[in-house]
């Protein structure tokens, strides 16, 4: 946004002025809060619709950090309200899709990817979500439509990637499909959330090779969230990569020092290293932040 546009109506409305402060600052949860108080009050036009405009990448931003970190629900309450103030942004239609997608809930996605196409006919990303979701349903006609769509072939590298996806729908060979369209939509505008949601459904699955692999390409795009690197650590105490698991766990509470879970993590960590009197420190560290840490409250005690 234009400064000129960034810094219009300062000294007019207290709460806007709080509001862009804290989105400058990166404190978004609180630029939310003031903006909000800000559009429930009469102001001039010029000055709600910045307010408006910022509150929404508030929404956005906070949205983006919650589906990194795999909370895909907190995600989709925060891109809802976005919604309700743009509905006629596509993009944003289009990541409530996803988050929904990764919740598992089919029909709310969609719905939402429906109106992002409508907004915008030629989305392929779009396009491609709703490719998954018909594979996943075993509806293979649909899948084929929405695969053939003529932008969709843009996000292949190669046209006889683009080929062999038509080929694999057609064949209903879904692990084939699956494989493809990872290949295809992890340059999307929702390639690292996208890593977190198959890496989680790996580690559902207990495969945990895979689901490391896509935490690894998660992580070389968005290394700055320390939920994620709790998460891949998770991943890899079960791949009995310890060493790697407590480097993960390290970073994760230098970015935040109060996670009461990668505190506790890491206590598993140092605990299966042998490191037993670091170990109850570090589930000391988790009960100092959440007292009632399910984990940390039993490994504490043990000697």
């Amino acid at each position: 946004m234009a400064l000129v546009t960034r810094w219009f109506g300062f000294g007019r409305n207290a709460d806007f002025d709080a509001g862009i402060r804290a989105f400058e600052a990166g404190s978004f949860e609180e630029a939310v809060e003031a903006l909000r108080r800000c559009l429930e009050q009469r102001c001039e036009p010029a000055l709600r619709k910045t307010a408006e405009e910022y509150w929404v990448q508030a929404h956005s931003r906070l949205a983006f950090a919650f589906a990194i970190s795999g909370r895909f629900d907190v995600a989709a309450s925060h891109l809802s309200e976005a919604v309700a103030v743009r509905p006629d942004y596509a993009d944003l239609r289009f990541r409530l899709a996803w988050a929904h997608f990764s919740m598992n809930e089919p029909a709310k996605a969609q719905s939402s990817l429906e109106e992002a196409l409508a907004l915008n006919p030629n989305y392929a990303d779009a396009a491609l979500l709703r490719a998954m979701i018909h594979v996943q349903s075993e509806n293979w006609e649909a899948a084929l439509a929405s695969a053939a769509f003529p932008e969709v072939a843009s996000r292949f590298r190669e046209r006889s990637e683009h080929e062999a996806l038509l080929r694999a729908i057609r064949a209903q060979d879904a692990e084939g499909v699956r494989k493809l369209l990872e290949n295809a939509i992890e340059g999307s505008s929702q390639g690292e959330s996208f890593h977190v949601t198959v890496a989680e459904g790996y580690a559902k699955e207990g495969r945990f090779d895979q689901a490391a692999a896509h935490y690894e390409i998660a992580l070389r795009a968005v290394g700055h969230y320390p939920d994620l690197h709790c998460k891949y650590a998770q991943v890899l105490l079960e791949l009995d990569r310890l060493g790697q698991a407590l480097d993960h766990l390290d970073t994760a509470v230098r970015l935040n020092p109060r996670y009461a879970e990668a505190h506790a993590q890491r206590g598993i960590a140092l605990r299966r290293l042998g490191r037993g009197d670091d170990a109850r420190e570090a589930f000391r560290e988790a009960l100092k932040f959440d007292p009632h840490h399910v984990i940390a409250e039993l490994e504490v005690l043990r000697p």
